[in-house]
């Protein structure tokens, strides 16, 4: 789960703090239960702090890919 730095901790304002906390639900929705190593939550993080359209893309790709996987490995092993 992707958690979001304490309000106050970073030099930026309310209203970006408001965006991020958007971005990382819509992030949490993919990485909600998965482990994260504390880079990976940095890095996510810091996506977050890009704009909406940008991780709205990123989200959608992401499950793009998790549904192919879902669906490659749904194929039979071919001998």
């Amino acid at each position: 789960m992707i958690i979001q730095s304490e309000r106050g901790t970073r030099n930026i304002n309310e209203k970006f703090y408001e965006m991020e906390t958007r971005q990382i639900a819509m992030l949490n929705e993919i990485f909600g239960e998965v482990e994260l190593t504390k880079g990976e939550m940095r890095t996510l993080v810091w996506l977050a702090g890009w704009e909406e359209s940008t991780v709205a893309n990123v989200v959608s790709a992401m499950r793009k890919a998790i549904a192919a996987e879902a669906k490659r490995l749904e194929q039979p092993l071919r001998p």
